[in-house]
């Protein structure tokens, strides 16, 4: 991209998500939904009437915050401290409101009635569980509810629908079309791996033994640049606790965390220097702000882990990869971290570690 392009980039993510003045509505009647990815429990206002937004959990919060952060009622979850840094003002500013998805509610539904929403938005698995209580909990507060399976090739439709529905028809599209370009370039560069796919292990925890299998959202990025996720036949949901002595089978070629204190003490340990990845210096840190690159949540913020482990999957010259990440940051979070910090950012992913 282009200083000119750049700049323009700027403007529209400014003008959009509320960097300039009030949120700009442009949509008058509420489309009909026809998308599987969609499902809607109660009668939606129209989007012109939506001016509060319950985000359930932190995908929604995160992709909310991009959309409409303007009519977002606040964070679903505590930024930390570090994350700051990395957003618009006005984000930083949001409150912590609780959320109703995730690992345990935060939130009482006397609360929720308290705060007002339109209309509640989840975003990340779909099953018969989150299905029932999505049902219910508009049933029971008269809220209506989105729920939005939340796989990260289906984020342009996401973007695209949600930005109709919420009164934000031109932006989405914006950040639609911007997200399909994206999905697109890395899924072409695939092809140029002519048959040399590196074998990947994400060490999600502490302990690096968490992981991401099959095709959980939590791994998808792996997946997506064409490389090859070891634990993909692990039968488990989404996450999976695995042992030392399977990851010594695996073998991987590289190692993918986003846990500072797994990478800072995975050279010195000496059952992980059992594997050539390890004794190589193959394990990669992947920048986890203001959100983990590759998952936590599993939102929109997997973009720039696309982007970044594409770029690493093909030799991208640095220069090349922050114009990417720069526009991303533009467009998806209306704030520009500049050139010199996405390069001390790539230089030393650590160092500004959540």
């Amino acid at each position: 991209m282009n200083r000119r392009a750049l700049i323009k980039a700027l403007g529209s993510a400014l003008l959009f998500t509320g960097g300039l003045g009030s949120p700009v509505v442009f949509s008058q009647s509420a489309p009909i939904v026809t998308s599987p990815l969609f499902h809607v429990f109660g009668t939606l206002p129209e989007p012109v009437e939506i001016q509060r937004i319950f985000a359930a959990g932190a995908p929604a919060g995160v992709l909310l915050n991009s959309l409409t952060p303007k009519q977002l009622l606040g964070w679903p979850f505590a930024l930390p401290e570090k994350a700051l840094p990395w957003l618009s003002e006005y984000s930083r500013q949001l409150p912590v409101v609780g959320r109703l998805a995730g690992r345990g509610s935060t939130i009482s539904t006397e609360q929720l009635l308290a705060l007002r929403p339109d209309v509640i938005v989840d975003i990340g698995d779909v099953n018969d569980h989150y299905l029932s209580m999505a049902k219910q909990l508009s049933e029971q507060t008269g809220i209506p509810y989105i729920l939005v399976e939340g796989r990260v090739q289906d984020t342009p439709e996401q973007l695209r629908i949600l930005g109709a529905l919420l009164g934000h028809q031109r932006h989405g599209q914006q950040l639609s079309t911007a997200a399909q370009e994206l999905l697109d370039e890395v899924i072409a560069k695939r092809s140029h791996l002519k048959g040399d796919v590196p074998a990947m292990y994400f060490a999600r925890s502490a302990t690096g033994l968490e992981t991401g299998v099959g095709n959980s959202i939590h791994s998808e990025i792996i997946h997506l640049v064409g490389a090859k996720n070891v634990a993909a036949s692990v039968e488990a949901e989404r996450l999976a606790q695995v042992s030392m002595e399977q990851i010594l089978v695996w073998n991987p070629d590289v190692i993918l965390t986003q846990d500072k204190v797994f990478y800072q003490g995975v050279y010195e340990n000496p059952v992980w220097n059992d594997l050539p990845a390890v004794r190589n210096k193959q394990v990669l840190f992947v920048p986890n702000v203001p959100f983990g690159w590759l998952d936590v949540p599993p939102s929109i913020n997997r973009l720039f882990g696309a982007v970044w482990l594409s770029a690493w999957l093909h030799k991208e010259e640095q220069a090349v990869l922050i114009e990417k990440l720069r526009h991303l940051f533009i467009l998806y979070l209306a704030f520009d971290p500049g050139v010199d910090r996405l390069q001390a950012l790539l230089a030393n992913p650590v160092e500004f570690a959540i």
